[in-house]
């Protein structure tokens, strides 16, 4: 499958800043991925945001759903959000940004909704992450008629109140893609501009790919970012390309400076081989994100 159209006006900006790149600018970068690193372990860590005591519904329950053990549920609503994102032509980071809120509230909550939450949540998600990271406004009555009716101006907003309060106002978490973006700008200053847009835009795909699966929830994004990029080396970027000698002198440099990757290798290496069987699911059967379900993406 080809991968999606990337941001050519950012993938600019990183061959310039690599061509260029001084020491300071180095250090600027490697404070700035400690900084990410910080926030999503201390403030954005997933564990924090799980109820001392989670509610104690029956899972057989026909008016509750378990969004964590209902995949399909969390899949047509990543569907659904990348399908709206297309639309308005907006950034498919505001994705990351609104299926990390999405998540993070369904975890307060004990993952336990009926048919009504399982639908607002997604979507007042979407308005949050849209105010947070577009410039581009979309309005809250376009947003409600997202809902074919279900919904109305004030619902969303109400729900929008609830959502914050219940994560402390924790709504611009640091998404795989801004660890990538970073690390993008380390790779070895051989490699061509051409392998470079490559590596780019693979690690954009299947960046969104992990998005709308459901293992890379409780995962650091900041693994996810790194086991994407290696992967995307290992088994994308031929030899000729980009020689062994410069891909180990990547990961010695990215080992050097972020000593966090190196104590968590386990994870790291489940991530990878995670990452790998959603690119063998793709590869045999040649969708994007947006097109995992063919059905009414609305209902779960």
């Amino acid at each position: 499958m080809k991968p999606l159209p990337f941001d050519k006006y950012l993938a600019k900006f990183i061959l310039k800043v690599t061509m260029d790149c001084v020491p300071w600018e180095e250090q600027m970068l490697i404070s700035k991925m400690n900084a990410m690193r910080r926030k999503e372990t201390a403030i954005y860590s997933f564990a924090n945001f799980s109820p001392k005591q989670p509610q104690r519904l029956k899972l057989d329950t026909p008016a509750y759903i378990n969004v964590r053990e209902d995949r399909g549920c969390r899949d047509k609503i990543c569907s659904w959000t990348y399908n709206v994102i297309d639309h308005f032509e907006l950034s498919r980071q505001t994705v990351a940004i609104s299926i990390d809120i999405f998540d993070r509230y369904m975890a307060t909550i004990g993952n336990m909704c009926d048919r009504n939450l399982v639908l607002l949540t997604p979507l007042t998600t979407l308005y949050i992450a849209i105010k947070v990271n577009e410039k581009k406004k979309i309005k809250l009555c376009t947003v409600a008629k997202l809902s074919r009716e279900l919904f109305t101006s004030e619902d969303i907003e109400a729900m929008e109140m609830k959502i914050m309060k219940a994560l402390s106002w924790l709504v611009n978490p640091v998404t795989s893609w801004d660890f990538i973006s970073h690390m993008a700008v380390m790779l070895p200053p051989t490699s061509s501009k051409k392998t470079r847009c490559e590596i780019y835009e693979i690690c954009r795909y299947l960046s969104e790919l992990s998005v709308c699966d459901h293992f890379f929830v409780e995962q650091h994004k900041s693994f996810v970012a790194l086991a994407t990029i290696l992967n995307v080396l290992e088994d994308e970027i031929s030899s000729e390309d980009l020689p062994f000698h410069s891909r180990q002198d990547y990961v010695n440099y990215v080992a050097k400076n972020f000593t966090w990757f190196t104590e968590n290798v386990s994870a790291l290496n489940l991530c990878r081989d995670r990452l790998r069987h959603l690119k063998r699911e793709q590869d045999e059967r040649p969708r994007s994100p947006t097109s995992i379900l063919t059905q009414n993406n609305t209902n779960c």
